[in-house]
């Protein structure tokens, strides 16, 4: 019998970044173009930010992304006032393909405070993308940093936030979901959801549904304090 080449699985490129409200240190505020470069390099399919800069509800950072970048569809979530540029910083989600059905939420602020500082709201983004072959759920996640108030993520008081993240998410997902964020812990259980780390840090994840299979992973440093986290999927 002889035997019939099979197609190669679709992929997906998926990253997360947190780029720290564009900030690059004293006397220059913007790192847009760094940005748009940068995901030009990278060949990406989706992209979750955290921190980006908006002004006045809008974000010339991710006009820009849409513009220069093959993610022509953007959406954004702002959410707090910004700690290192004028204006307010909030989450996006950036794709190749239309997003559709974006929901974005608010997470319960614990209201916490240490050394001048204080917890400023974060969220939840969430879509689905429409594939030739697939439809797909994205979301972004942004966590309160709670090591900087000396408190730890798992606590107890703190169930509640993670509980209202995951049921948003599991109220969206599909066969193929995939969730990048700067979770701001190591902790990936406390999000009690059927979804893997394909790429995990301290504070920096991409999740996926097991209908995935993570076959290669990239981390590159940049400006930000964070490094953008990218992998690419055979889905099945």
């Amino acid at each position: 019998m002889a035997h019939v080449n099979q197609p190669p699985a679709p992929r997906l490129r998926v990253g997360t970044w947190n780029v720290r409200e564009g900030w690059k240190g004293e006397g220059d505020d913007t790192g847009t173009h760094d940005v748009v470069r940068l995901i030009q390099d990278l060949d990406l399919d989706v992209l979750a930010l955290q921190e980006v800069p908006f002004q006045g509800g809008r974000s010339p950072m991710l006009e820009s992304i849409a513009r220069q970048t093959p993610l022509r569809h953007v959406a954004g979530h702002v959410l707090s006032q910004a700690m290192h540029v004028a204006g307010s910083a909030g989450i996006a989600l950036a794709a190749r393909l239309p997003l559709d059905n974006v929901d974005r939420v608010i997470l319960p602020n614990p209201e916490l405070a240490a050394d001048g500082l204080r917890s400023f709201d974060k969220g939840l983004m969430t879509a689905w993308l429409a594939g030739e072959d697939h439809r797909i759920a994205v979301g972004c996640l942004h966590m309160v940093p709670f090591r900087r108030f000396g408190r730890r993520a798992e606590e107890p008081a703190f169930g509640h936030i993670w509980n209202r993240a995951a049921k948003e998410i599991e109220r969206v997902m599909l066969p193929l979901t995939f969730v990048g964020g700067d979770f701001n812990t190591p902790r990936r259980d406390l999000l009690d959801l059927p979804l893997e780390p394909a790429h995990s840090t301290a504070r920096d994840a991409v999740l996926h549904s097991r209908a995935a299979r993570p076959v290669a992973l990239k981390t590159v440093e940049t400006f930000s304090d964070h490094p953008v986290h990218v992998v690419e999927f055979a889905l099945a």
